[in-house]
């Protein structure tokens, strides 16, 4: 009997639990019923092959990187008063540059991700820290509405591979069941970056408004000096067809009946356990492998070795990928809730420096707090228990894992989203006590990251082996509607009032979560329906 780890009439459908211990394939030593996808090879440089501890030191690199990057574009958040009354620029052109600098951060991906893709991820990561430092340093000197647009603007771009790389190197570390709660934990670190506004207040008191920005950028040169000595490559080319079967055991007897798996010859002689300490030998296949040393780990790229370059396909084969609903969906309604996360850092500075509470510039950052806290409660539990219910569910299909069930979280969304935007908008315009802003604060931090893992982790289990290019669509989709959304947010604001603008935000988060009804429902027949130019995608790009 022939069991598919990988089900190629559907991507994204995987057989993930062994339920009766009959399957003969690689299993997860801490799980013994998870079957390990995708399938390591044979190889110990492979990253899927690395030590646990290994992993944690690129893991936690890339989420210090991720940080890095996004303090530098919340900090201000806290701040944009006391910036419009000592630099002169308008609070229009501020919440239009954080527009600008956002849709950078998608269509900046449109260079950065198809160098990371072809020639490395590590060399990216450290230019951009570096660009991104050197721009908050210029951004410090700005004092007209041109120059911090321009600022903004370039600071997206360098920053750009934050939004999309990470989750790359994440699914490069991380098997499918292990995913989402690394995942949960990159968007924790992406949302988190608003810790930069807390002491942003007292930085401007006592230093004034530049330093909030020239802090941001010795930062980033830290976490370029940490990517330099600890950041390993994640990039590995495995030399096989995206299709792979495994066998069941014979009456449990241990031997394979019949084995139509397409793997190179590494991993035909064998698959070696993903917490296993590195070695450079495949004793039982007398095969070898070539193991780095420290210093040759330190090389900021890969180089090409007989590899055609791909950048330029890459670069232009995201703009294609607008064919396949599931990723129409996921920056969708990525975008929508990064909009309602906007909407919040738009207003906060001028509703708490506004009557009946009339706080400092110092206190208003110190609220970002309650945000903070309901990033770091979503980055630990949206992604875990999104896992969790993965598997319990899979168990119920028999052992067959559907991408989909990680949607059924966003019923949670559904009710949370209006009921933050609520209480923060409608409490400011009614003047409710400050713990009230604060809490519907706290949930719309908690929101936006739980959305984020849920997407990009529904991204990468169905488009798993496009995953880079299936990004860059999200992120351009989420970026370009928060662009156009940062744009309006302060006219919309001032036209028609708080009360009416987050009651008008709470039933549109309410309407556009439930478009997850629709994957659930037609999810998978939209996958079959796509799989011929999916897989005649993935065939092509391995031609390259």
């Amino acid at each position: 009997m022939d069991v598919s780890l990988e089900h190629r009439e559907s991507p994204g459908t995987v057989t993930l639990v062994d339920l009766a211990g009959t399957i003969h394939a690689k299993h997860s030593t801490a799980h013994k019923e998870i079957i390990l996808s995708p399938m390591p090879s044979a190889d110990p440089e492979d990253p899927l092959n690395w030590s646990h501890w290994r992993k944690w030191r690129t893991t936690l690199c890339t989420l210090l990187f991720t940080w890095c990057i996004c303090c530098s574009s919340s900090a201000c958040f806290s701040v944009f008063v006391p910036i419009y009354e000592q630099s002169g620029i308008s609070l229009d052109h501020l919440n239009q540059g954080t527009g600008y600098m956002y849709l950078l951060f998608g269509w900046g991906l449109l260079f950065w991700q198809p160098l990371a893709l072809t020639f490395g991820r590590r060399g990216v990561f450290l230019l951009c820290l570096l660009g991104t430092c050197l721009m908050n340093v210029w951004a410090g000197y700005a004092v007209t509405n041109g120059t911090w647009i321009a600022s903004r603007i370039l600071i997206g771009f360098f920053g750009s591979p934050s939004e999309a790389l990470a989750e790359v190197v994440m699914a490069d570390l991380w098997f499918v069941h292990e995913r989402g709660t690394y995942m949960g934990l990159y968007v924790m670190s992406l949302y988190g970056g608003q810790l930069a506004a807390v002491p942003a207040g007292y930085i401007t008191n006592a230093m004034g408004w530049p330093w909030v920005l020239w802090w941001c950028a010795i930062l980033n040169a830290v976490g370029f000096v940490v990517c330099f000595f600890c950041l390993e490559e994640t990039m590995y080319h495995r030399d096989e067809l995206p299709t792979t079967s495994v066998t069941a055991v014979a009456g449990g007897s241990g031997e394979a009946v019949t084995s139509s798996a397409v793997l190179d010859k590494k991993t035909e002689a064998g698959i070696v356990d993903s917490d296993s300490s590195t070695r450079g030998r495949d004793a039982s296949a007398g095969v070898s492998f070539p193991v780095k040393s420290y210093w040759q780990k330190l090389a900021p790229f890969v180089p090409l070795n007989g590899r055609r370059n791909t950048f330029w396909e890459q670069a232009y084969k995201p703009l294609l990928l607008v064919r396949f609903p599931g990723i129409v969906f996921g920056g969708f309604i990525y975008g929508c809730y990064l909009n309602w996360f906007s909407i919040v850092n738009a207003t906060v500075s001028v509703f708490l420096t506004s009557p009946p509470y009339n706080w400092s510039a110092a206190n208003v950052g110190l609220s970002y707090i309650a945000e903070l806290l309901g990033t770091y409660v979503s980055g630990f539990v949206a992604g875990r228990l999104a896992d969790r219910l993965t598997i319990r569910l899979a168990k119920r299909n028999n052992g067959v894992m559907e991408p989909e069930f990680r949607l059924w979280l966003f019923a949670l969304l559904a009710l949370l989203a209006p009921f933050g935007l609520f209480l923060y908008g409608i409490g400011y315009a009614h003047g409710l006590s400050y713990w009230a802003i604060l809490f519907g604060m706290l949930m719309v931090g908690f929101i936006g990251p739980a959305c984020g893992s849920l997407t990009v982790t529904y991204i990468v289990d169905c488009f798993r082996e496009m995953s880079g290019e299936a990004l860059i669509t999200v992120v351009l989709i989420r970026n370009t509607m928060n662009f156009g959304f940062n744009y309006g947010v302060t006219p919309w604001v001032d036209n028609l009032g708080a009360q009416n603008t987050f009651l008008m935000a709470g039933v549109i988060a309410f309407a556009t979560t439930l478009v997850f009804l629709v994957m659930i429902v037609w999810g998978k027949k939209m996958r079959i329906a796509g799989a011929p130019a999916y897989w005649k995608y993935i065939e092509a790009s391995l031609a390259l």
